[in-house]
């Protein structure tokens, strides 16, 4: 089943449509679109319109299709280097232009090294407006949570309304954000529609976290989960050491210290701050290990940048 490619390997997602270079000669970049990806971090998502224009309305349905091609023909034609690595038809599909974590695709320039770029089709309409069909938000509503479980990436977006300037932090790329944003959060060129706002409206309603970037409120709630993480561990540990999984209740002491991994990888990885490990929807055909594997490396990343970032400031 076609999916997503990430490391030469393909990652199918419930529910979606997703075709790639395996399955069509078109869908790919042009070699002055893209470049290696300079670090195995990825830690950002980048939301675009294609047209980025606002007023922008939800159209109902789905489109006719065969967009996602004319996009990519249109990056590969023209002689800028300008593209994404994903592309979400009008009609739901998903066209995957690339290695997602090999290759640094030419979307969103200061942010390039470490951000996955999704381009939305949008639809020029008679009256001026400009519109997104429904079947594309649909679509990067299962897209963008499969990511960031697949990269291990906080499900997390801004919180603040769009004041027609980028994000301080993300002015230089935002080394030290992680999450969903759009391109008009990096950059003060793009403007309100791109990607707009009805996306993070239904990200935030799929469980996406929201923080003020600006006011380093992620930087704060992380360092606090990572500090009373280490010291949940520290007291299962301490139990271990000292011989009281050596009783009777030995094997249920152990088996509090899974959860506790489990529910901690989960917590993180999707940026919720819940307590149960059960109540994330896990409609991913994934590797499980692979995922706690990822999930477990890149937070520990972002924990020491977090912490890092925190110091420096104070």
């Amino acid at each position: 089943m076609p999916g997503l490619l990430v490391n030469g390997k393909e990652h199918p997602v419930q529910d979606l449509i997703i075709i790639n270079s395996h399955d069509v000669e078109w869908c790919r970049l042009d070699q002055k679109d893209y470049r290696s990806r300079p670090t195995s971090w990825v830690r950002q998502i980048i939301l675009h319109t294609t047209k980025g224009d606002w007023p922008q309305r939800v159209l109902p349905g789905r489109g006719a299709g065969g967009r996602a091609r004319v996009v990519a023909d249109g990056w590969r034609s023209e002689p800028v280097s300008s593209a994404a690595h994903l592309v979400i038809d009008n009609d739901g599909t998903v066209a995957c232009l690339c290695d997602l974590a090999t290759v640094e695709a030419y979307h969103a320039t200061v942010s390039n090294p470490w951000s996955i770029g999704i381009e939305m089709y949008q639809e020029g309409c008679s009256d001026g407006h400009y519109g997104v069909h429904e079947a594309v938000y649909e679509a990067a509503v299962k897209l963008v949570p499969a990511l960031c479980r697949i990269f291990g990436i906080q499900f997390q977006i801004p919180k603040l309304p769009y004041k027609n300037e980028p994000l301080r932090r993300m002015a230089d790329g935002g080394e030290s954000c992680v999450g969903v944003f759009g391109h008009r959060d990096n950059t003060g060129q793009r403007g309100f529609g791109d990607p707009g706002d009805e996306i993070f409206a239904r990200l935030a309603a799929a469980g996406a976290e929201r923080f003020d970037h600006n006011a380093g409120e992620d930087l704060d709630v992380w360092k606090g989960r990572q500090q009373r993480a280490q010291r949940q561990r520290r007291r299962l540990d301490g139990r271990r050491h000292s011989g009281a999984e050596h009783g009777p209740s030995a094997r249920g002491c152990r088996s509090r210290r899974r959860h506790l991994g489990a529910r901690v990888t989960v917590r993180w990885s999707w940026g919720h701050g819940r307590d149960r490990a059960c109540s994330l929807p896990r409609p991913f055909r994934l590797s499980q290990s692979w995922f706690d594997r990822s999930s477990a490396r890149n937070t520990t990343r972002w924990s020491r940048l977090a912490c890092s970032t925190m110091s420096a400031s104070s």
